[in-house]
């Protein structure tokens, strides 16, 4: 671990990069953030030295890249964590990496109309697609915390891969005022007010007030 970094994207709108860095600030890997603009005309250029996709996130492990949230969370958990990205009961775990597979594929519809914008929202009201995709992920955080939580504050008991794959979308539901279940609003509750996702969220309007005095400058 001593030649880690990840690459990442603006801390309001990059989802992708929030899920790998909460994983990491959470189960304590230190590691080194290279975050670029991605609004800036250089973006693609500064990208192109660490990601082959020219996309954020990426891992940079001694001679290792790794991109994308998904490989790049597995990579961490079996190489850094000895697997303690996911939970250790088989039947947990393999429900865990379907939801993380689930959260990670679908759910496009709802990254157009409801996207991660921290500190910003969006007075969109949600389609019956929408309203489709916002009841699946409340039926995931009331499930798995019922089911396999462990009467413990996350889904699969320990803090694991799926809960940091939930996070973008917790500030986005919570941003555009999602009716979810009471047990789900518990989840949330617990997750936004993690001190890293705070300390995310603290950058993220740090980086909004410095756009602001940009434009008004």
């Amino acid at each position: 671990m001593t030649d880690l970094h990840l690459i990442t994207g603006n801390r309001t709108t990059s989802s992708t990069s929030l899920v790998p860095w909460l994983l990491m600030k959470e189960l304590q890997i230190p590691f080194h953030e290279i975050a670029i603009d991605l609004f800036r005309s250089d973006a693609v250029e500064k990208l192109g030295l660490y990601s082959p996709n020219l996309k954020v996130p990426v891992l940079i492990h001694e001679d290792i890249k790794v991109w994308d949230a998904l490989p790049v969370c597995e990579y961490i958990s079996e190489t850094l964590l000895e697997n303690r990205g996911w939970p250790t009961h088989l039947k947990k775990r393999a429900t865990a990496r379907s939801v993380c597979a689930e959260l990670h594929g679908d759910y496009a519809h709802f990254r157009t109309e409801w996207p991660m914008t921290c500190h910003l929202t969006r007075n969109v009201e949600p389609d019956e697609q929408l309203e489709r995709e916002i009841a699946r992920l409340d039926a995931i955080m009331y499930c798995c915390k019922r089911k396999y939580g462990d009467g413990g504050n996350w889904l699969f008991g320990n803090f694991s891969i799926v809960d940091a794959f939930m996070a973008p979308f917790a500030i986005a539901l919570q941003n555009h005022g999602a009716e979810l279940t009471e047990k789900s609003r518990e989840y949330m509750h617990t997750l936004l007010n993690n001190p890293h996702v705070i300390w995310w969220l603290d950058d993220a309007q740090q980086e909004l007030d410095e756009v602001r005095f940009a434009m008004t400058g």
